[in-house]
């Protein structure tokens, strides 16, 4: 009996789906229209998400002031917002609470530098998807956004399949 996931047994009946492509990787047409908001008083990590992120061919918008970051989610829809917990005059707790507000289907990340069990379990209970302490590497964050991505990819072909059953 072959692997699970040896060529001939692999399902590659979804919209979009090439044959021999990995089942589990992320199209680069799925990757380039997932919006992704990074909010973070410390340029250096932002710069360097964002770097990596784009690398991987997601749209990514880049912001350093928590009231910039409420007024981008006021005005458009991100699919996956990464927040800092502690930040100067709005909290990442606010901006996760608003973000989930206007969009629920957001995927909200809290990171912070101050990692605790207090703070951890208010995120989650507030609704962040994870809660991710700095210092992370590149592959720490590659991971987590691939998972988040997936989570995006399964709620848009959801939302499509109900709407062409209604």
């Amino acid at each position: 009996m072959g692997s699970p996931l040896a060529p001939s047994t692999r399902r590659t009946d979804r919209p979009g789906d090439q044959p021999g492509r990995d089942p589990l990787s992320i199209p680069p047409e799925v990757k380039a229209s997932i919006r992704i908001l990074i909010v973070d008083d410390e340029r250096t990590l932002r710069e360097s998400c964002a770097s990596v992120l784009q690398m991987d061919g997601f749209h990514v918008t880049l912001i350093g002031r928590g009231e910039e970051a409420l007024e981008a989610v006021r005005r458009r829809k991100f699919d996956i917002i990464l927040v800092d917990l502690y930040m100067s005059q709005s909290s990442g707790m606010d901006i996760l609470r608003s973000a989930l507000e206007l969009n629920a289907d957001s995927i909200v990340v809290v990171m912070t530098g101050n990692p605790s069990v207090t703070s951890s379990i208010e995120a989650l209970r507030a609704g962040a998807w994870d809660y991710l302490p700095k210092p992370f590497s590149a592959t720490h964050l590659q991971v987590l956004i691939g998972r988040a991505s997936h989570a995006v990819m399964v709620s848009r072909e959801t939302r499509e399949l109900k709407e062409q059953l209604a």
